[in-house]
């Protein structure tokens, strides 16, 4: 019985601390493959993809309309995208598990500019080594995943994204 008890408490720990965890996972240039292709339907009805974007630095955001860490960090992901995109790093979020209209409505409501592709199973998450939003994915102008930061702009803060991106666009 106390197994059990044990086994519970762990589940209910990894799943209370998805939404809102606070590790952050560096992985070293070039050594990490994603396991998916990036490709689909936005919320706005378009399609996109990763490999239309090969050539020049994207961040990948993973987020949910559910997620409050990911509409409390969404102001500054949104000033990072107007800052960067003139000087050609792509933004692409990922909507993870989510109600459809809800995350078109949390687009509207917080004005998030860039597109974002339905992961309404997660399997694109799953392929990025993404357990839970918030997080971000870096990538650089190869296609290469230079970091992973799970619990987003909670682990890392807009200063460090600057300074990220400025090295990617080196």
């Amino acid at each position: 019985m106390r197994s059990i008890t044990a086994l519970a408490g762990a589940v209910f720990a990894l799943l209370v601390s998805g939404c809102d965890g606070v590790t952050s996972t560096t992985t070293s240039p070039h050594s990490f493959s994603p396991t998916t292709t990036v490709a689909g339907t936005t919320l706005s009805g378009t399609t996109v993809s990763l490999a239309a974007m090969h050539g020049h630095p994207v961040v990948m955001v993973f987020w949910a309309s559910w997620c409050g860490p990911c509409r409390a960090e969404q102001p500054q992901l949104n000033a990072a995208y107007t800052k960067w995109e003139a000087a050609g790093v792509r933004f692409l979020g990922v909507d993870m598990l989510d109600d459809d209209a809800a995350a078109r409505a949390i687009q509207q409501t917080m004005g998030i500019a860039y597109p974002s592709v339905v992961d309404s199973n997660a399997n694109i998450a799953a392929g990025y080594l993404i357990p839970a939003a918030p997080a971000l994915v870096l990538i650089d102008r190869g296609g290469h995943v230079i970091d992973r930061v799970l619990g987003g702009l909670e682990t890392m803060t807009g200063t460090d994204l600057d300074g990220a991106l400025h090295r990617l666009l080196a």
